[in-house]
């Protein structure tokens, strides 16, 4: 059972950094290329909105799956999964329930709304701005060291200090 909890966490791993980081790469792409309101990035925007539900699906999943693997091995007590616990609390969680509610609930509405020719109020507009540029940025600047980190803790079974 700990091997196919170990696989299916690996491959929840997978799926939530890959398709959604490339497909906002595509998107940022598309943006610069053809404009925010283009027929092609709004094309781009369902995929990126596809995958992002993917990506938080895989995260619930990695979740899971990392807690059933700690308590199968009794690991909980042990001071790497304690180290890799609180990052995943207090940095990785935070900024997941934020990108959940940003992109899959507001951005995602807003951009619909605005495919269908609705005017965007300057709130929308700051908010979908904010979506892509500051906490977009924040992300990209914290998630790398935080999840080497956490890949460290868990292949080496060791506490940082």
């Amino acid at each position: 059972m700990y091997s196919l909890l170990k696989v299916m966490h690996i491959g929840a791993f997978m799926l939530w950094l890959g398709p959604a980081l490339g497909s906002w790469l595509v998107l940022r792409y598309m943006q610069q290329q053809q404009g925010e309101t283009s027929p092609a990035t709004g094309l781009v925007y369902k995929v990126f909105f596809l995958t992002l539900t993917l990506e938080h699906i895989a995260f619930v999943t990695l979740l899971l799956t990392g807690s059933l693997m700690a308590y199968q091995a009794g690991w909980f007590y042990t001071p790497w999964l304690q180290q890799k616990l609180w990052l995943v609390l207090l940095v990785i969680l935070p900024l997941e329930i934020v990108d959940i509610w940003l992109g899959n609930w507001q951005a995602k509405r807003i951009v619909e709304l605005r495919s269908l020719g609705h005017p965007l109020s300057a709130r929308q507009e700051q908010l979908l701005h904010f979506y892509h540029q500051g906490f977009t940025k924040l992300a990209l600047f914290v998630m790398p060291a935080t999840i080497l980190l956490i890949m460290w803790l868990a292949v080496s079974k060791q506490p940082l200090w």
